[in-house]
């Protein structure tokens, strides 16, 4: 019986191309390892072999007005499991697709530049799940939607959970699907369509602020965040924000913003220096005018005879009340009814002639001093104070040689 050599050829055939096959699977598919251990990094680095998501796509996108349109960024996906990991590259490439840049926002930093940007920090960023963690990369990155994700077998099944944190809120959202196994492509199609639905919920067009001030080294805030030094233009979120400008020896400058999406904003900003201004000559005048003002009330207030001239008006009113007692014993003083006798005594009668003086005396005296203080109040000048920084003696005159005498009519009373 004659056997044929076709059955053994083609074992052959097979025996030979199943050491390349077996090894491209071990690597994790396409010569990548994307189950995220510190070993497949450094041999992806070091071959330096082009990262599954760009492979046979264009996830650039020209689209007008890209400055204004969120950048999202997705830093790759995390397969504890081996069977995950063979299939990383499928699902990379899902992922990548779903999110590519539109006219909502724009896909920047491919994996392998997010990886170089990283370096060390990429496994701990791609495993992260909170804001404290994945704040830093998204600055570093400079994404507005910075998105991780996770394929691994749960107690549900295999399960695909994406987190993306919102740069502008300092806040992580989460969401997950799961399937049957990763090789199910209605499993796959899922997790893309919820990555893609999730970065449309969060993604916001963006507003240009632009700020020129007239100081170089002024730092420019928007709330807690430091834009920059001096004239900036950054990319913020929209909605009412607080901008702060500030620089050494000068005025703070704060003001209210809001921000309209997909608008540039310009504010022109003039800080001014904080200290005191040098006197001017209309500051000086001022001043002296209201110096002059305020010694003049006070040197009235300091002169004897208004407080004389108040003495004088109560010695008035004290001889008027003095003078109605004495007119009311005098009222009495007739015969009222008609028998020759006095209703008063004696006593009475001299009590009412010593009040009558006395009122007299307190009327005139009163009136004679409050009238001579008012005049000499009114009529007759205060002295003034010499001014300040005024020189005593007269330039071009020595001292000594020669004595003048001061005559004061009337004092200062």
């Amino acid at each position: 019986m004659r056997t044929s050599g076709v059955p053994l050829l083609a074992l052959l055939v097979l025996a030979l191309a199943a050491p390349p096959a077996l090894a491209q699977q071990d690597q994790g598919g396409m010569g990548l390892d994307l189950s995220g251990g510190d070993t497949s990094q450094e041999q992806d680095t070091s071959t330096g072999e082009e990262q599954p998501g760009p492979i046979g796509l264009d996830l650039s996108g020209d689209t007008a007005g890209a400055e204004l349109l969120p950048r999202v960024v997705l830093l790759g996906l995390d397969t504890p499991e081996r069977a995950g990991a063979a299939l990383a590259p499928r699902w990379l490439k899902a992922l990548y697709v779903a999110v590519r840049t539109n006219d909502k926002w724009v896909l920047t930093a491919p994996l392998k530049e997010v990886r170089e940007k990283l370096g060390n920090d990429y496994a701990a960023a791609l495993r992260c799940g909170e804001a404290s963690c994945m704040a830093g990369p998204a600055e570093s990155l400079e994404a507005d939607l910075l998105v991780t994700t996770r394929l691994a077998l749960e107690d549900d099944g295999w399960t695909l959970r994406l987190w993306v944190f919102d740069r502008d809120h300092n806040k992580v959202e989460t969401d997950s699907v799961s399937g049957r196994s990763p090789r199910d492509a209605k499993f796959q199609k899922a997790g893309a369509d919820l990555l893609a639905r999730k970065v449309r919920e969060l993604a916001k067009p963006r507003a240009i602020l632009q700020v020129k001030v007239n100081v170089p080294q002024a730092v420019v805030r928007l709330g807690d965040r430091t834009l920059g030094v001096g004239n900036v233009e950054a990319r913020v979120a929209p909605g009412e924000v607080n901008l702060i400008v500030e620089a050494d020896e000068m005025a703070p400058y704060s003001k209210t913003l809001t921000l309209k999406p997909g608008e540039k904003n310009p504010v022109s900003v003039y800080l001014e220096a904080s200290g005191p201004a040098p006197d001017s000559p209309t500051e000086v005048a001022a001043g002296a005018t209201k110096r002059n003002e305020g010694s003049s009330k006070s040197t009235v207030f300091r002169r004897p005879a208004l407080y004389t001239m108040v003495l004088g008006v109560i010695a008035m009113g004290a001889g008027v009340m003095v003078g109605m007692q004495a007119k009311k014993i005098a009222d009495r003083a007739p015969d009222a009814d008609g028998n020759g006798i006095a209703d008063i005594t004696r006593a009475e009668r001299l009590q009412g002639r010593d009040k009558a003086n006395l009122s007299t005396a307190l009327v005139s005296g009163g009136a004679a001093v409050a009238g001579a203080s008012a005049l000499w109040l009114f009529i007759m000048p205060t002295r003034s104070e010499p001014a300040k920084g005024t020189p005593s003696v007269v330039s071009g005159t020595t001292p000594g040689a020669s004595t003048s005498i001061h005559l004061l009519v009337g004092g200062s009373f």
